[in-house]
C-alpha cells in the first residue's frame, strides 16, 4: 500500500489575511485527494509555543469539486475563524469567555503516556485546569457540548 505524504507548510501556497482588528495572519493552502474526496487545508504559518497553537482549517469536497471554488470557500472559513474571539483578557490577566461560548480544538499533550487534554481557543493553548477555572463561573448554568468534524 502506498502512503501519500502531504506537507502543507512546504507544498502549499501563501495566503495572507488580516482580521477585523488589523492583525495579519499567514497561512499555507493546499488541496489534495483523500479517500473520501478532496481536502482543502489552510495551515497557519506560526511557531507553536507553550501558549500558542497555529490554526488548521479544512474543507472536505467531492472528488470532482472545482479546486478554485473549494479554496475560495476555505478562505472564507479562515476569515470567519480569525474574526471570531471566544476569549477575552480579564483585568487580572486571566482569560475569560467572551460570550459564554467557546470554539476551538481539543489537543493531546504528548509529554506523558496518558494526560489531560489541552484546548486551543483563538490560537491560545488552554490547560484542562484553566478550562475548568473558566467555566466554574457558570455553575448551575446549562451547557451544550458538541464535537464537530474538523472539515465542517
Amino acid at each position: 500500500m502506498t502512503t501519500i505524504v502531504t506537507r502543507p507548510l512546504e507544498d502549499g501556497y501563501d495566503f495572507y489575511i488580516s482580521d477585523r482588528w488589523g492583525k495579519e495572519y499567514h497561512f499555507k493552502i493546499i488541496s489534495f485527494e483523500v479517500p473520501s474526496g478532496m481536502l482543502s487545508l489552510a495551515v497557519e504559518v506560526a511557531e507553536e509555543t507553550e501558549s500558542y497553537y497555529p490554526r488548521r482549517i479544512e474543507i472536505l469536497s467531492d472528488y470532482d469539486a472545482d479546486i478554485e471554488l473549494a479554496e475560495l470557500q476555505l478562505k472564507g472559513k479562515v476569515k470567519e475563524e480569525i474574526n471570531q474571539k471566544s476569549l477575552k483578557m480579564g483585568e487580572d490577566c486571566s482569560l475569560d469567555l467572551e460570550e459564554k461560548s467557546l470554539t476551538g480544538v481539543i489537543l493531546a499533550d504528548h509529554e506523558e503516556d496518558w494526560s489531560e487534554p489541552l484546548f486551543a481557543v483563538d490560537g491560545r493553548k488552554i490547560s484542562y485546569r484553566k478550562f475548568c477555572e473558566m467555566i466554574s463561573l457558570y455553575c448551575t448554568f446549562k451547557f451544550r457540548f458538541e464535537i464537530i468534524d474538523p472539515s465542517e
